[in-house]
């Protein structure tokens, strides 16, 4: 009876269908919406016409012989419920969660301070500038204790190959290179007038060192350019090398 009223039937013409009384088809629609707490005998009937049309889009249905078409003859034309259109809004609400969650993000872990004796250079620019922790501890790990026979070597070689690569026009004016017993440290700045092709260029060459034919015994491990609030407009590198 509520596929009837679904289908454009009243619970007049749903009697006359069924041999009924008005009377006994409401009391029906009555037992329906008791049962399954709906407000509306058209909403349940909408509900199941909603789930036939819905079996029939996704190939569920079986191919019976085609039954009358009970449907009053000024009944509008069944309409078919898009599976998409269905499911949209809980789509739309789950992809809305996702981009919340993927747009979280983590704070920084706060620098430490630097430690131990180095360049001055080098814990100027960790004095005046947050750094990250790990920098702080290449440093201090860079400023610890010396192996004799390693250290001045490599710190005579280092010297070489980035003082072939500086040009008069870089202005460099500082340049220093302190190793510990497993980790080297590359400090340098150029003066105030340095023009910004220059510093390009020099960035260019700095990053160059031992990236085609490397340096025996180390491994680049980690590099810095910028410039620090203590040396405004100074073009300023920190680059550290690894015992191999």
């Amino acid at each position: 009876m509520l596929i009837l009223l679904g289908r454009g039937h009243t619970a007049k013409s749903i009697a006359t269908l069924k041999g009924l009384s008005v009377a006994a088809v409401n009391e029906r629609f009555r037992n329906a919406r008791r049962k399954t707490g709906r407000a509306s005998s058209r909403e349940i009937a909408r509900l199941l016409i909603t789930q036939e049309n819905r079996h029939e889009l996704i190939d569920l249905a079986s191919d019976p012989a085609s039954p009358p078409d009970l449907r009053r003859p000024d009944a509008p034309p069944l309409r078919r419920v898009s599976l998409l259109r269905r499911w949209s809004l809980p789509m739309i609400a789950a992809g809305l969660i996702a981009v919340a969650l993927l747009a979280q993000q983590t704070a920084a872990p706060p620098a430490s301070e630097p430690t131990g004796r180095g360049q001055p250079l080098v814990a100027d620019i960790l004095s005046q500038q947050q750094q990250a922790p790990d920098m702080a501890a290449l440093h201090a790990e860079a400023s610890g204790a010396r192996d004799p026979a390693w250290s001045p070597a490599t710190e005579a070689l280092l010297t070489r190959r980035y003082n072939a690569i500086l040009e008069p026009a870089d202005g460099v004016e500082s340049l220093g290179v302190n190793c510990s017993a497993t980790l080297c440290e590359v400090a340098g700045a150029t003066r105030l007038d340095v023009a910004g092709d220059r510093v390009a260029g020099l960035l260019t060459r700095l990053q160059d060192v031992g990236a085609r034919e490397g340096i025996p015994g180390l491994a680049a491990h980690l590099s810095h350019f910028g410039s620090s609030p203590a040396r405004p407009g100074e073009f300023v590198f920190v680059i550290y090398w690894r015992k191999a």
